[in-house]
């Protein structure tokens, strides 16, 4: 599965219309089982030496997960999944349709899987997806779909059971993997929501997290002046100095060199008298009788 069909509102009614029967059935586990029996089909045609899944065995597959469509719905739902119009269906199309991403989801969940270690057949076993979920999970959801059936004696409880049962041997592919967040996809409305929803399930950010000491620099022989080299006390720690002194230190090659600043000219004013040194005597009389204005 090399990219998903970008799911947007303008998807076609009828196949929205699959998928949310399919999700209404069971959740997430239901679209992963649609996916498993699908591919069981497929091995089987093809054991039989058929290219793959024909018409009427898909429409089967989708009745028996609660889809129900008219004739001409039925017809439109064959002709899309037919790629060469010969009659028959591969997981290939049915994959890319039925978890349909977009490509910022999409992007999301390949980095979670990217932190899964993997076997030879590039599959991750059931146990250490479990292990993983249980430090970091917040549903129920995965646990349950991914979980390894108990083994049934005589009658078989129904074709899911079976299909599960025939693959807890195995591990989970990375077509299951995608097809279970598609189907959780559709509770987060933003992109921005399902990608902090895939950062907080499965932790899918540490490929890009920085490693520790990689900033590590290259101390003289005395080593790191903060590397601790022994066993501290409460009682070690408080009587530690965690610089020096202000009073012992030495500012000197801290003190501030000023510019040469030219000084001011002089002010060269006229000079100005603002008081008048006439102290003459005068009579009273001419007192009385002086213009006060003659002076201004």
């Amino acid at each position: 599965m090399l990219w998903s069909d970008t799911n947007n509102p303008r998807e076609d009614c009828v196949f929205l219309r699959v998928k949310c029967a399919l999700r209404r059935g069971g959740g997430p586990k239901s679209v992963v089982e649609a996916l498993r029996q699908f591919f069981e089909l497929e091995e089987e045609q093809r054991a039989r030496g058929e290219k793959g899944v024909t018409h009427k065995l898909f429409i089967d597959l989708l009745r028996d997960f609660g889809m129900r469509s008219r004739e001409g719905e039925t017809e439109y739902l064959c002709a899309a999944f037919d790629d060469d119009q010969d009659g028959y269906i591969t997981s290939d199309r049915f994959v890319r349709h039925l978890t349909g991403l977009n490509t910022r989801r999409h992007k999301a969940v390949l980095r979670a899987w990217e932190v899964l270690p993997k076997n030879e057949r590039g599959e991750v076993s059931r146990d250490e997806l479990h292990e993983r979920y249980a430090l970091s999970g917040t549903r129920g959801d995965l646990s349950d779909t991914f979980a390894s059936p108990p083994c049934t004696q005589g009658g078989v409880e129904g074709t899911a059971a079976a299909s599960a049962e025939a693959h807890a041997s195995g591990g989970v592919r990375l077509e299951e993997f995608v097809a279970f967040f598609s189907a959780v996809s559709p509770e987060f409305p933003l992109d921005e929501q399902f990608e902090l929803y895939m950062l907080r399930e499965w932790d899918a950010d540490a490929p890009a997290r920085p490693t520790m000491n990689e900033t590590q620099r290259e101390w003289d022989s005395n080593g790191d002046p903060l590397a601790i080299s022994k066993s501290m006390f409460v009682q070690d720690a408080l009587n530690t100095a965690l610089g020096m002194s202000a009073k012992s230190y030495n500012f000197s090659h801290m003190q501030r060199s000023h510019p040469h600043v030219e000084p001011l000219p002089p002010l060269e004013r006229d000079y100005m008298s603002v008081m008048k040194r006439d102290f003459c005597y005068f009579p009273k009389d001419k007192i009385l009788t002086a213009n006060t204005l003659c002076y201004r």
